[in-house]
């Protein structure tokens, strides 16, 4: 997965090679399209991956949060490589303040930059991080458990789940569709950001980076009451917490139209929002799964349901050129406002179901 991130994601952000201002969009397309799928293939698989340790790292349910919270931190290094990289470019006097062709040499460098990073720090897990191997189709008995003197004969150990299993569990279903909603506010926001700052706002570019900045930084201090919080008002209500914090950040865009700087205030409530339905949807999977971390693809891959709420959200757009037409002002405005406060609503209603019929 690391590898067809590597090799896939600097091409996504870099000019079609061997194309030309006359060359025809479909062209374009097919050139960038196995690209993006060998990228989402291999982003997939390495976050899938990645999320199946946490159970086998930890054992408590208040660890799992916490390793979870700390996996989050580590977003915030592209934000602040978007921040200081597009920052630096429009403090330069021939540049100008909305996105276009000239900015292609920023998006190129700070691919190059994620790259490098994401490689470093590859490497630093792929060496430091040691999986505990254990008999195929058998549980991992933890070393605690196991007496030092057996007076009778162990029984057998009991059968992972096959994947068949999982789809006659009704909470897979409560989970799958909980995590997809989280997934979809938390994608599709930071997917519309943008198109909502420069088209919507009319704000200048810059904004693009700050923003994802002001969020990642509220996220990252809830990140730190995820703990005790839990611990306190257990699973459930802390994601209701979040989702409410989502509302409210609905509710803002909703009513306020155009904003200036208050448009950093709603960020802080998005990123916090979105930090805290994460993690703890997060949880809930490892929950979920138990110690049957070699089927955690069936929950997690329940993200991929997002791609969908992508094509829907950009179906509709009354803008059919690439520049953005005065009807795209209110399109994205409503968009934002869709992807957070409507799908938060489906996300209540799965939570429900979960309180009714516990995991």
């Amino acid at each position: 997965g690391t590898t067809c991130v590597l090799v896939s994601f600097p091409f996504i952000f870099n000019p079609c090679l061997g194309c030309k201002e006359n060359t025809p969009q479909w062209a374009a397309f097919i050139y960038y399209l196995p690209f993006i799928v060998i990228f989402q293939f291999g982003w997939a698989a390495t976050q899938i991956s990645h999320l199946s340790l946490i159970p086998e790292l930890v054992t408590s349910d208040h660890e799992k949060v916490e390793l979870t919270a700390f996996r989050g931190l580590a977003l915030g290094a592209p934000s602040r490589a978007a921040r200081d990289t597009l920052g630096a470019e429009v403090d330069q006097p021939d540049r100008t303040e909305h996105l276009g062709i000239q900015d292609v040499p920023i998006f190129r460098n700070l691919s190059l930059i994620v790259v490098v990073l994401g490689a470093v720090f590859s490497l630093i897990f792929h060496l430091g991080t040691k999986e505990k191997p254990y008999p195929p189709g058998s549980l991992p008995q933890p070393e605690e458990s196991t007496p030092l003197l057996q007076k009778e004969p162990m029984s057998p150990p009991r059968p992972l789940l096959i994947w068949k299993d999982w789809l006659l569990e009704p909470a897979f279903y409560q989970v799958a569709v909980l995590y997809m909603s989280t997934r979809l506010i938390v994608n599709l926001s930071q997917t519309y950001i943008a198109m909502y700052l420069t088209n919507s706002l009319l704000l200048p570019k810059k904004y693009i980076a700050t923003i994802p900045l002001v969020m990642y930084i509220s996220g990252f201090l809830s990140s730190f009451l995820m703990k005790p919080v839990n611990k306190w008002i257990g699973r459930n209500l802390t994601y209701f917490v979040g989702i409410l914090v989502i509302l409210a950040f609905a509710s803002w865009v909703t009513l306020a139209g155009q904003m200036g700087a208050e448009i950093y205030g709603a960020a802080v409530l998005l990123g916090a929002g979105s930090a805290t339905i994460l993690v703890t949807s997060l949880s809930m999977t490892a929950d979920l799964i138990g110690t049957n971390t070699v089927h955690l693809l069936l929950p997690a891959g329940t993200d991929r349901g997002s791609a969908p709420g992508h094509q829907a959200t950009s179906l509709p757009s009354p803008c059919r050129t690439e520049l953005c037409c005065p009807a795209c002002i209110s399109f994205y405005h409503w968009v934002m406002v869709l992807v957070t406060g409507g799908i938060a609503i489906a996300a209540i209603a799965s939570l429900c179901c979960i309180m009714v019929w516990p995991i």
